[in-house]
């Protein structure tokens, strides 16, 4: 660490690995603020956002300047700054590789025992199962066209028709393996679902509550995080998952997307087309609050929110019809 006081370089070498990473992480420890409170009161340059908070909890008074010419300077000539803080270039990478190294390993860690990323890879998890369950579906569906199609007249739903393959042995065997294999990845896909309800249960209730859990659990996929989430505008949270559309429309100047995700949710693609828009809207407005009362509060109030947006959607179809 180096403070400019005027032309004159004053520097601060961390004691150890230990130290410089509470630094890094945001906290201040005994060495760092003695050596800080020197300008205590004083305004001080700086070019990490990060640190703001950090050198305003000991009295500064930082402001960003991004870039910072000095620092700027510094980087460009690596070894005046080397000669600054006193040391040789091995001391100076062994030091800094050591201290990112840990820095990764605990970000690593920290975001391993985060719930949500468990909903993330349940509800890939989901989807790849899906994804499975279609292409067995196609293939006996070409099987059936050819060999039985009688099948498709006595049963509608396919689903029914994959099940009475199973359990008649004069079909081919290959024939009830796959239909074996898919009535399999269906309670596969069940247990699956079951696991995201109860994981947004226990870390995004209110999101589940106002929209359901896998679409809940879509939206946090899309972002990576419930708090990414919750730092989102209802604006942004409303077109998720349409970007390639924005972008399109961006680019010739078209009509941008009315919705993305929550178009899946049935109060948005069961409306009437012309108030699609503004059910969308509507939702993705609840959801940002539902979302930032998960991360922030952690208090319930998703049945009230739930509420609330079944009357205004109920108003607003009944306007249209």
């Amino acid at each position: 660490m180096i403070v400019f006081k005027g032309e004159e370089a004053i520097p601060y070498v961390f004691s150890d690995v230990e130290e410089a990473i509470s630094y890094y992480s945001g906290e201040i420890v005994r060495g760092v603020a003695s050596f800080l409170r020197k300008w205590k009161g004083k305004s001080i340059l700086v070019e990490r956002r990060s640190a703001v908070k950090t050198l305003s909890s000991i009295g500064l008074k930082p402001i960003v300047r991004e870039p910072l010419d000095k620092a700027v300077k510094l980087r460009s000539d690596f070894e005046t700054t080397l000669k600054i803080l006193g040391l040789n270039m091995d001391e100076y990478r062994n030091f800094t590789l050591t201290v990112a190294e840990r820095i990764t390993q605990d970000r690593i860690s920290e975001l391993a025992k985060r719930k949500d990323l468990d909903i993330v890879m349940a509800l890939q998890s989901y989807d790849e199962l899906v994804k499975i369950m279609n292409v067995i579906q196609d293939r006996i569906l070409v099987w059936v066209k050819e060999r039985a199609p009688s099948l498709l007249e006595e049963k509608k739903d396919f689903e029914k028709v994959i099940e009475l393959i199973y359990s008649q042995s004069s079909e081919p065997d290959y024939v009830r393996k796959m239909a074996e294999l898919y009535l399999k990845s269906r309670e596969c896909r069940s247990t699956v679902e079951k696991q995201i309800g109860d994981l947004m249960e226990e870390t995004a209730p209110n999101v589940a509550a106002v929209i359901g859990p896998i679409l809940g659990a879509r939206l946090i996929s899309k972002v990576g995080s419930l708090a990414r989430l919750a730092s989102l505008p209802a604006s942004t949270i409303q077109i998720l998952g349409a970007e390639k559309a924005l972008f399109r429309a961006l680019r010739k100047k078209g009509k941008p997307p009315k919705h993305g995700i929550i178009f899946q949710h049935p109060w948005v693609h069961g409306s009437p087309r012309k108030i699609r828009g503004k059910i969308a809207r509507l939702l993705a407005s609840k959801i940002a609050v539902a979302a930032r009362v998960d991360h922030f509060s952690g208090r319930f109030i998703g049945e009230e929110i739930k509420k609330e947006l079944e009357d205004k959607v109920k108003a607003l179809r009944s306007g249209a019809g």
